[in-house]
C-alpha cells in the first residue's frame, strides 16, 4: 500500500521545482534551460503546477480525514475497554444476586429484621460504590477516570475523586488530555503498590480558576523514591526496572506544554503531588 504521507511530500517537491522553473524561467536566457519551448512550455508548467495543486488538496484531505478516523478508533476503543469493564462489573453482580437473595430470605424468614437491613443497606453501598458515575462534563474523560477507579480498586487502592468544575476541550486537545490524566494516574497507582494497602490512597483533583484548568494527583511517596521533584520530569527517569519505563510523566510534561500549561512536582512531607495547569481558552479552543 502507498505511504499517502511520502506521496503528499513528493507531490509537494514537484510542485515547487515546477514553481521554481516557472518563475526563474525569465532569468534563465544566460543559460538557455527551457527557453526553445517559450510559451507554449510556460503554458504546460502552468497547467501542469494547478494539477498538482488540485492533487495537493485531495492529498491534504484524506490526511485531514485519516487524523479523525484514527481520533475516533482511539476514542471507541477507550469506550470498548470502558464497556468490557462495566459488563464484568453487571456479570459479577448477576452472579452473586441468588446468593445475596438467599441471604436476605433466610433473614426475612427467620424475622430478623435488624440484621436484614444492615445487610441491604451494605449491599447496596457496595453495588453504588462499584458503579460508581463520574461526571466531569467530558464522554472520554469519564470513560477514563471510571475504568482507573476500578483498577485501583482491584489494587486495593482508594481514590479520593474531587471533581470542583466540569471541563470543558475541543475535539482537537481531547486525546492529549486523556494522555495526560491517564499517565499520571498510572504513575500514582504504580507508586503506590509499594506501600501498605492502608497507605494505597490517591487523590485527584480537578478545578478551575479563570485562567486555567487545574488537575492534581496526590499520594504517598514510597520510600525508594527519590525527593528531587525534578527527576520525575526527566526523559527515561524511572524508579522501577524494566524496558520502556521513565517516559509517563515526561510525556505529561511535553504534552503539557504543547497546550501552553505547565507541570509542577512536590516531594515534601513524603507526599508525592503533581500539578498540571493548562490555560482554559488553548484547551477549549485548539
Amino acid at each position: 500500500m502507498m505511504n499517502i504521507y511520502k506521496t503528499a511530500v513528493a507531490f509537494f517537491a514537484v510542485q515547487s521545482i515546477l514553481i521554481v522553473i516557472l518563475l526563474n524561467n525569465n532569468y534563465m536566457k544566460d543559460f538557455l534551460y527551457l527557453q526553445s519551448m517559450g510559451s507554449t512550455m510556460e503554458l504546460v508548467l502552468g497547467i501542469l503546477i494547478v494539477l498538482l495543486n488540485l492533487v495537493a488538496i485531495i492529498v491534504m484531505r484524506i490526511l485531514y480525514l485519516s487524523g479523525l478516523e484514527a481520533e475516533q478508533l482511539k476514542t471507541t476503543a477507550l469506550k470498548y475497554n470502558h464497556l468490557v469493564e462495566q459488563n464484568q462489573i453487571y456479570r459479577q453482580h448477576h452472579h452473586d444476586l441468588k446468593n445475596h437473595l438467599t441471604v436476605v430470605l433466610g433473614l426475612l424468614q427467620l424475622g430478623k429484621y435488624t440484621e436484614l437491613k444492615e445487610y441491604l443497606v451494605s449491599y447496596l453501598r457496595t453495588v453504588n460504590d462499584t458503579m460508581l458515575k463520574i461526571e466531569t462534563g467530558m464522554d472520554e474523560i469519564d470513560v477514563l477516570l471510571s475504568a482507573k477507579v476500578n483498577e485501583a480498586k482491584r489494587k486495593d487502592t482508594q481514590v479520593d475523586l474531587i471533581i470542583g468544575n466540569y471541563i470543558k476541550s475541543s475535539r482537537k486537545n481531547i486525546l492529549d488530555l486523556v494522555e495526560i490524566l491517564g499517565n499520571i494516574i498510572n504513575n500514582a497507582l504504580e507508586a503506590v503498590q509499594e506501600l501498605d494497602p492502608d497507605e494505597r490512597i490517591i487523590k485527584l483533583t480537578f478545578q478551575k480558576d479563570p485562567l486555567d484548568y487545574i488537575f492534581e494527583c496526590t499520594n504517598a511517596l514510597p520510600k525508594s523514591s527519590p525527593n528531587s521533584p525534578e527527576l520525575f520530569l526527566r526523559e527515561g527517569f524511572s524508579t522501577k526496572q524494566g524496558e520502556g519505563r521513565g517516559n509517563g510523566l515526561f510525556i505529561v510534561k511535553r504534552l503539557s506544554e504543547r497546550l501552553g500549561g505547565s507541570v509542577t512536582i512536590d516531594t515534601s512531607e513524603g507526599q508525592f503531588r503533581i500539578k498540571v495547569e493548562i490555560p482554559r481558552h488553548k484547551l477549549e479552543e485548539g
